[in-house]
């Protein structure tokens, strides 16, 4: 059995989650099988291997790994060779998970707040994703490309994705970010650096197939 048949990542094109963990195998070199995943028809055989039906999903030999940010986790200790994702010291490994969290609970669902938004909601959803986004921002090096620095992250493949799509947002609430807010050009930096690089690159969806796939968030009245 070849390397990349030991390591199998199911996954759908349009998910950003699975884009975290396919960024992430990029990222450290591992061979692995990518599994194409229909979602809207979801088999007994993917329902065993994931009861939640949802993607990315590991299969490592007979191991099962599910969750994006476990998976991310998981690749970077069972194959510790450089670039370490989760970063080497203790102190930098705390602030990666943070931020990754912050990513998780506070970006997050609020890109998916404001597709879902009444328009007499929307700007106050809108001035929250800023706000929060801002404080992300903030916190990263201010040196270097990356929220670590020179060092692509965990931190950075935790939101990446979501910064990715927010040609989605315009499209559907004809919404950006400000560009006079005084954070922009790190946020444009950092933004450039990911797209940028070469573990990311491949993992771009078309956004012209993307953008409608989110016409089920939207709600317009």
């Amino acid at each position: 059995m070849s390397e990349s048949t030991k390591l199998r990542f199911l996954s759908a094109w349009y998910c950003p989650f699975a884009q975290r963990l396919w960024i992430a195998l990029l990222e450290k070199g591992i061979p692995f099988k990518y599994e194409e995943t229909d979602l809207s028809n979801k088999t007994e055989e993917f329902l065993k291997l994931n009861p939640r039906g949802l993607v990315p999903v590991l299969v490592h030999d007979d191991k099962i790994i599910y969750e994006s940010a476990v998976c991310v986790e998981y690749i970077d200790e069972t194959w510790p060779q450089n670039p370490k994702i989760m970063m080497e010291q203790p102190y930098d490994k705390a602030q990666v998970r943070i931020w990754g969290d912050y990513a998780t609970s506070k970006i997050i669902p609020l890109f998916y707040s404001i597709l879902r938004s009444d328009p007499e909601n929307l700007g106050e959803t809108q001035k929250s994703f800023v706000e929060n986004i801002g404080s992300f921002v903030k916190a990263m090096s201010p040196t270097g490309n990356f929220f670590m620095g020179d060092s692509f992250s965990f931190a950075d493949i935790m939101v990446y994705p979501w910064m990715q799509r927010l040609e989605v947002l315009k499209h559907f609430k004809n919404f950006e970010i400000p560009s006079d807010i005084d954070w922009y050009p790190r946020f444009q930096k950092w933004l450039t650096a990911c797209y940028e690089r070469e573990s990311v690159t491949p993992t771009i969806p078309d956004m012209k197939k993307l953008i409608p796939r989110h016409k089920r968030y939207v709600k317009t009245k």
